[in-house]
């Protein structure tokens, strides 16, 4: 039969349920043997968390990611919720934070972007600055709970192209400026064509700042006693995101000459220039938690993400360094369930996105991969809607309770983005459909006290 899974609303969302590869609950699971092996390959021991009511299961189980020693509930809600800074950077930081604390949210996702990095180069600049962030936060009873890197890992992880020069600025841009005005254009069949030497900037800066960004989560941890995220993107090497869809396929070889495969090198290439940022992740006790997510390495699906994982896993970098920021509005729309993505990798899960997307039933004019048209546009089959309205196709409260049985403890973020909504009317919509949802999770069975 088929079945809608947890946390996937709409048409065609349904699974079809076989007893060797789905849960209880109608959800795909992969086989056992390849959930065994990457399991061997992620953490180094086998590990199957028993659910509750499975023998050795117990509301206590010390399992998922603790972002603080105790679990710190938020003002209105089992969890803290924060609000993403990335997309309310018109309004000027000051007025933000106080609309944040006006409005109850518990605090905030850094946009590491806008945030003076060069001060943390050394140990006690970045400390000197994070202790300035705090004081921030403490003046408005808010606190921090992550550094987002989207922007710069996008550069590091992807070819150099001026789609992604725009995310950097700096001495990249002011090389560009130069080779253009110094009569160069770039090729007519790659308009966003970067010389050599601006790219090698992009990519350097790109690195640079990602470690600056670990350097200030570690003592934002050590100020607030937590851990603090840093998720982001790290791209798609090599090109890797334009071969998604099989066709033209990929070639092995051609005359005998061999060709190495796309998906293997760019894996390969994402080691290489990550690994400084996985080093510092390692010294300073940090995590960098991608954001599975269309045009990265990871596209937002339970398989690419087990690629992932096990690719940095062979190179000596396990989930003590590496993870996921989980954002259920990627998957949806692809048709991945976001409940299974949990099942599957709840001990990964370090930080969490709540955004809200619709999903359009039927033909659209622009369908599922949007015909070149822009992110927002009415033609589009799927669109980011605000978290918890009625147009929004991730089931909220199903994600939060999935996120409590593998065992997180730690703030939700949410990420606010809508193009048919005022965005400060957008967040608060979001807030109070999240304090709804937010319950705290049970200590035992509805009916253990049914008894004479």
């Amino acid at each position: 039969m088929v079945v809608s899974p947890a946390g996937c609303r709409g048409k065609g969302a349904g699974i079809y349920r076989n007893a060797a590869t789905t849960d209880d609950w109608g959800v795909w699971l992969a086989p056992t043997a390849l959930r065994l092996e990457v399991g061997r390959q992620i953490r180094g021991t086998i590990h199957r968390r028993p659910r509750f009511g499975e023998a050795g299961a117990s509301m206590g189980d010390d399992m998922g990611f603790h972002q603080t020693k105790t679990h710190r509930s938020g003002k209105h809600s089992y969890h803290q919720i924060g609000l993403v800074r990335g997309q309310f950077g018109d309004i000027p930081e000051d007025t933000w934070l106080d609309f944040l604390a006006q409005n109850g949210f518990d605090g905030w996702e850094e946009a590491s972007w806008e945030l003076d990095l060069p001060q943390c180069d050394t140990e006690s600049g970045a400390e000197a600055y994070a202790k300035s962030r705090v004081e921030k936060a403490k003046q408005r009873g808010l606190e921090i709970f992550s550094i987002a890197t989207h922007l710069q890992g996008q550069v590091l992880g992807d070819e150099p192209s001026a789609k992604t020069l725009q995310f950097i600025g700096g001495e990249p841009v002011e090389a560009y400026v130069k080779w253009r005005k110094a009569g160069n254009e770039p090729p007519r069949t790659n308009p966003y064509f970067v010389p050599d030497e601006v790219g090698k900037l992009m990519q350097e800066k790109a690195c640079q700042d990602l470690i600056r960004s670990v350097r200030l989560a570690h003592y934002l941890g050590k100020l607030q006693d937590r851990t603090v995220a840093v998720p982001g993107f790290v791209g798609s090497p090599a090109h890797c995101w334009s071969h998604f869809f099989e066709f033209p396929p990929r070639p092995k070889s051609i005359g005998g000459c061999p060709i190495p495969d796309v998906l293997d090198v760019s894996l390969e290439l994402l080691v290489e220039r990550f690994a400084p940022v996985f080093d510092a992740c390692r010294k300073y006790g940090v995590t960098v938690d991608l954001e599975c997510h269309p045009g990265e390495r990871a596209m937002g699906d339970i398989e690419s993400a087990g690629d992932y994982l096990r690719a940095l896993a062979k190179a000596g970098y396990g989930t003590d360094v590496v993870g996921f920021n989980i954002d259920p509005s990627h998957m949806v729309w692809q048709g991945v369930c976001p409940i299974a993505f949990i099942r599957e990798y709840g001990d990964a899960i370090h930080t969490a996105h709540i955004k809200g997307v619709q999903v359009i039933d039927g033909p659209t004019r622009a369908g599922r991969l949007g015909g070149h048209r822009p992110m927002g546009s009415k033609l589009n089959g799927w669109n980011f809607v605000t978290a918890g309205s009625r147009r929004d196709s991730v089931n909220v409260e199903e994600m939060i309770v999935e996120l409590n049985r593998a065992g997180y403890s730690g703030a939700i973020n949410i990420e606010w983005e809508d193009n048919d909504a005022e965005k400060k009317a957008g967040a608060i919509a979001a807030l109070h459909a999240v304090h709804a949802c937010d319950l705290p999770p049970a200590t035992g069975r509805h009916d253990d006290t049914l008894k004479a």
